[in-house]
């Protein structure tokens, strides 16, 4: 009875008193005391009942609610912004539109690695072909580019079959003329407005550069240091199946003689430990050792930092060898061919890559080895070590000519024997005269050349001057 007139008066009450309206913040402070309230209620009843209060039921007020909400999704907003910040700073973002970057063009290739993402194609339509047009590769045999987002897939002579791929046999000319559509489609597949579809990298970006010859033994000496830090996992000597035009010997003759102790070089220096040949070997060939960007330096592998090509050291190297170097118990694989092992478009093994743009069509290593063979014969002449025999001046080739020819004999037994230091070859006599002749002749024609540039400088009215002066002549004065 009393709780029903309470009802009634509360309702009489709100009937001559209509809510004023409120902010948010009111109402949410009204119905927290609501809360509060029925709370109250429901431990006085349980204290009627005789529970227990620790057992009651906990309120929560709408406060409450919004605050325990704010701090679970606090962290999440802040991984999130942890992540979408390290994918902006990440070193490894592909650029969207850089022709002229060399670096982004080797990551761009770098995505087509993976056998079971792609598979060989025609050399039309291979990775490097979509690499310089700006394209990646996204997934089972599909491309995208990089600026404007574009997908495609590529497939030549492979259809699904129960969800599994399988090849099929198609004609010659269907397959050359797939081949030609997937050539235009590399341009043409661009949105309009995309900047690959103007312009892709150039041919010769991929090409190695051995112009200074300081940064070119720099870098050698890099690669040779990284390959000594994976020393135990090296291949022997034996193991290796080097070009039949390479000689370590002579190399070794041609590099620098502080080449493994100079700190120009690299940091570090091996003065007291010999010459790692398999790691020179590999280095010439344009191998380093293998870094992986999470768990840094790999010290079983190498790699190759212009096709990115990954090697297991561990598979080339003999188990057991003797100590005249004969082979006991054999590697898993029979030899490593180093150049083999580069991709069919790597500079350092492909003449065509490295020649493009111009330059002569030979492979990188090969180059190298002129640049080291061409170094050394400039230091040899600047260290006064030219295998080359100097000319003699003039006056010493003609005294020595004077003194070499026989004296004339006269008949009679008194006439003494000529010393031995004084006799020469017919030969060198035949080269000192042919020498003699060469020279006058150049002699002949520079002057020639120089009357004739003099002429060209000598006016007419001049010479009249000259005769007409009647200057009288001295005893040293000639008639030129």
């Amino acid at each position: 009875m009393n709780a029903t007139k309470r009802k009634f008066n509360a309702l009489l009450q709100g009937l001559s008193n209509p809510p004023s309206p409120t902010s948010p913040m009111d109402i949410d402070a009204r119905r927290g005391a609501a809360a509060a309230a029925e709370h109250q209620v429901l431990l006085q009843k349980r204290r009627r009942l005789g529970f227990a209060e620790s057992t009651a039921p906990k309120t929560y007020t709408p406060t409450d609610i919004a605050s325990t909400f704010s701090s679970l999704a606090s962290p999440l907003r802040k991984s999130v912004r942890q992540t979408s910040s390290s994918v902006k700073t990440s070193p490894d973002a592909l650029v969207k539109y850089c022709p002229g970057d060399r670096n982004q063009l080797l990551k761009r290739m770098a995505t087509f690695q993976e056998l079971t993402d792609w598979t060989p194609k025609p050399d039309k339509v291979n990775e490097v072909e979509w690499a310089r047009r700006g394209w990646i590769c996204q997934g089972k045999e599909t491309v995208r580019c990089v600026l404007c987002h574009k997908e495609l897939v590529v497939k030549l002579n492979r259809k699904e079959v129960d969800g599994k791929e399988v090849p099929v046999l198609v004609p010659s000319e269907i397959e050359e003329a797939l081949v030609d559509k997937y050539c235009e489609l590399i341009v043409s597949s661009h949105q309009g407005e995309c900047l690959w579809r103007k312009r892709g990298c150039d041919d010769a970006l991929l090409r190695l550069s051995f112009s200074n010859a300081k940064a070119t033994l720099a870098a050698l000496r890099q690669r040779y240091d990284e390959l000594c830090t994976r020393a135990p996992f090296l291949p022997y000597e034996v193991n290796l199946r080097l070009p039949d035009d390479m000689n370590l010997d002579q190399v070794l003759s041609q590099l620098p003689p502080d080449f493994f102790t100079d700190t120009s070089f690299s940091s570090s220096t091996s003065a007291s430990k010999p010459v790692n040949r398999p790691a020179l070997a590999l280095a010439l060939l344009g191998w380093q050792g293998l870094t992986n960007p999470r768990i840094g330096q790999v010290p079983n592998s190498a790699s190759c930092h212009t096709c990115l090509r990954r090697l297991g050291l561990w598979m080339f190297k003999s188990k057991e060898v003797d100590e005249n170097g004969q082979t006991l118990v054999p590697a898993p694989m029979d030899h490593l061919d180093p150049l083999r092992e580069h991709r069919f478009y790597c500079p350092w093994k492909s003449a065509e890559t490295q020649g493009r743009g111009g330059s002569p069509s030979t492979a990188g290593w090969t180059t190298l080895l002129q640049s080291i063979k061409n170094e050394s014969s400039l230091r040899g002449v600047y260290e006064g070590r030219s295998k080359k025999p100097t000319a003699r001046p003039v006056h010493e080739r003609a005294r020595s000519t004077i003194l070499d020819k026989p004296l004339p004999r006269t008949p009679g037994p008194a006439t003494p024997e000529r010393p031995t230091s004084f006799a020469t070859t017919v030969d060198e006599q035949v080269d000192y005269e042919i020498d003699d002749k060469a020279r006058d002749a150049k002699d002949k024609e520079r002057w020639t050349r120089l009357k004739k540039v003099k002429a060209l400088f000598d006016s007419k009215s001049a010479r009249i001057m000259r005769r007409s002066s009647g200057r009288p002549g001295t005893s040293q004065s000639h008639q030129s």
